[in-house]
């Protein structure tokens, strides 16, 4: 029935909705100022070589991938 599509429609964008202020929440714990960049690599798949060439994402890559990988850390804890 249409009511209980919208149901499921509404509740499927509330838990996307969710999960997307979860993802920019820990982006923004991990490192306020290369957030943005953080994003980019875990929602579009863009590699430090991409950020930098694209964005000059300021801080080299050994940095930037110890972000990535507590972004993860800090995404787990928040999951549990």
């Amino acid at each position: 029935s249409s009511a209980a599509s919208d149901v499921y429609k509404r509740q499927a964008k509330t838990y996307y909705s969710e999960r997307t202020d979860m993802v920019e929440r820990v982006a923004e714990q991990t490192d306020r100022e290369l957030a943005e960049y953080i994003l980019k690599a875990v929602t579009e798949g863009w590699s430090y070589d991409i950020l930098k060439a694209r964005l000059e994402i300021p801080c080299c890559k050994d940095v930037y991938y110890e972000l990535y990988r507590r972004f993860f850390w800090l995404l787990n804890k928040e999951r549990k």
